[in-house]
């Protein structure tokens, strides 16, 4: 991404917990491996079930996370100009848990999993940063979600639900799966 087109996007730059701490060279070093795409309203970018390995970072418009849970898809999260996806994926070639679609005409900057992996021989010092502030995305959400499930839990009557959750997460925090 040039000088320019990042002076452009300064705020949105600024507000992206996948950049934090990175000065502004490390940016611009950044941008030099990652690309702009351009998304049309009602695009899917990513879709749920398939894989492709890559980090994007909403520069302009607005995205829904649509996850489809029985016969009714549901809207998880609103994504706008500073929010990043696809992290989930990113590291392990996992299927995607959620799609993202445009709600409005989306411009953001991708960093596929090739690149990262040039931006690594080129760039370590950004691509570790770039990897512990994912670690950091990825743990915040997850304690948020233990939050609320732990809530969704302690208030649902039956108190097998309680101790089923108590068993999951005893098994989700020692890898222990049947």
């Amino acid at each position: 991404m040039s000088p320019e087109k990042m002076q452009q996007y300064q705020q949105e730059i600024n507000a992206c917990p996948l950049l934090e701490d990175l000065t502004l060279q490390e940016i611009e070093e950044l941008g030099d491996h990652a690309r702009v795409e351009l998304f049309a309203e009602g695009r899917e970018i990513l879709s749920e079930g398939k894989m492709f390995q890559g980090l994007w970072l909403i520069l302009s418009g607005q995205c829904n996370v649509i996850k489809h849970c029985g016969k009714q898809p549901s809207v998880l999260a609103t994504l706008e100009p500073g929010n990043v996806f696809g992290e989930m994926s990113f590291f392990e070639m996992a299927p995607h848990s959620a799609t993202v679609q445009a709600t409005e005409e989306v411009k953001a900057l991708c960093l596929g999993r090739e690149e990262f992996e040039a931006l690594r021989e080129t760039c370590p010092t950004v691509s570790e940063k770039v990897a512990v502030n994912i670690v950091k995305l990825l743990s915040d959400r997850l304690r948020r979600m233990d939050v609320w499930t732990c809530e969704l839990v302690e208030t649902d009557e039956l108190s097998q639900r309680h101790q089923e959750w108590h068993e999951f997460r005893a098994r989700l925090y020692s890898n222990i799966f049947d």
